[in-house]
């Protein structure tokens, strides 16, 4: 299923791509405030972290819509509310985002697939109420799909963009077997762009 996803999802942007007008070329970075949603969220509270890598847009109707497809490293995780535990989590993260560009604003939403590349859980008291164990640690999701939504200013001239964007998981972080806790993952982000100049 997910294989499928992901297909659909490459072959679309590959279609769009190939009927757009030409590709801009840009870098995106910023800082990201990462947490967890779901049943058994209460445990839990957000921690910070960021998000760097390439972006490229095609130009479906003149500036005003364009597909935004980025390839982005970006850390996600979360840490007890008594600080008991920080788990660390890093991504390579595809979003394939349709823009509109309304003057200075713009506004952006589509899927993206995440794919875990490490992990890395900081225990300094096993004690308390609900807390992850070593098993779920173990039984993080290697790809989740989800999708990214954001509004931000841009000074199309200069190429520049500074938004905020939110990225949340369709599946969940833990695999569903057993008793995983009911936990996916979502980001909110601060996010800096700067697009190549073209010929």
């Amino acid at each position: 299923m997910k294989k499928t996803i992901l297909s659909l999802v490459f072959a679309l942007a590959t279609i769009v791509a190939a009927q757009a007008q030409g590709p801009r070329i840009g870098v995106r970075a910023g800082a990201n405030l990462a947490g967890f949603e779901g049943n058994d969220n209460d445990a839990f509270k957000r921690r910070w972290g960021f998000h760097a890598g390439l972006t490229t847009s095609f130009g479906i109707i003149d500036n005003f819509l364009t597909i935004q497809p980025e390839v982005l490293y970006t850390q996600k995780g979360a840490q007890s509310e008594i600080e008991m535990l920080k788990l660390r989590t890093s991504f390579i993260e595809v979003p394939v985002l349709g823009r509109i560009n309304a003057g200075p604003l713009y506004f952006e939403l589509g899927p993206q697939v995440a794919v875990r590349i490490s992990e890395k859980a900081e225990w300094s008291n096993q004690s308390g109420s609900f807390m992850l164990t070593d098993d779920d640690i173990n039984s993080l999701r290697r790809t989740n799909i989800g999708y990214a939504a954001g509004v931000g200013l841009t000074a199309t001239p200069l190429g520049m963009s500074l938004g905020v964007r939110y990225t949340s998981d369709f599946s969940r972080a833990f695999d569903t077997s057993g008793n995983n806790p009911n936990l996916r993952n979502s980001v909110f982000m601060l996010t800096a762009g700067f697009a190549l100049p073209t010929r």
